[in-house]
């Protein structure tokens, strides 16, 4: 049996000393990936607030906007055209709204790929539902179409008033989740 030369002895005691910093580097490793999730949890949960922070935006300044419209006086409308565009163009930010709203139900259903739950899976299933709701009244309230001014002056304030109470729903919803977020999430 041979014993070989001092370049595989050399080459041997290399490749333990690299298998020890392996096992040394994987030992730790743990401790370097955990600070790293959490604080990517963190940022999740942010960026998830933040999202229904701007959808419950947006829903304010679109109900506001549906009302003011609904409610314009065929007298006062002026341009039949001009009109027709801003109803039009309410139309697809309702229908834009509506594509936000399912889209934060996806990053909240995406949400437990991190490890990060709710607390109250109520109280976020209330919010998207009331904005929902908002959006599908708003878009029954427009589809009655800018030229029926009969239709429109005849609904446009059962419309309002309905407006106005799936509002009121989507504001009062989103008072729940005005929280910290260790009141709202656990890991």
């Amino acid at each position: 049996m041979e014993w070989g030369n001092v370049s595989d002895w050399f080459s041997a005691a290399c490749n333990a000393v690299m298998a020890g910093v392996a096992v040394y580097a994987a030992f730790n490793a743990k401790d370097w990936l955990s600070p790293k999730l959490n604080e990517r949890k963190f940022k999740f949960a942010d960026e998830l607030i933040d999202q229904f922070c701007k959808l419950q935006q947006e829903g304010f300044y679109l109900h506001s906007d549906v009302k003011h419209i609904i409610n314009t006086d065929p007298d006062l409308q002026g341009d039949a055209d001009v009109f027709r565009k801003r109803w039009n163009a309410m139309y697809q930010r309702e229908s834009e709204y509506r594509k936000n709203i399912i889209n934060l139900q996806t990053t909240m259903e995406r949400m437990e790929l991190w490890g990060l739950h709710p607390k109250s899976h109520s109280d976020f299933k209330d919010i998207i539902s009331c904005h929902l709701s908002l959006a599908y009244k708003i878009e029954e309230s427009l589809s009655i179409g800018a030229d029926e001014t009969r239709f429109r002056l005849q609904n446009c304030f059962e419309y309002d008033r309905q407006i106005s109470d799936y509002y009121k729903m989507v504001r009062g919803s989103h008072n729940k989740i005005m929280k910290h977020y260790s009141q709202l999430f656990i890991d």
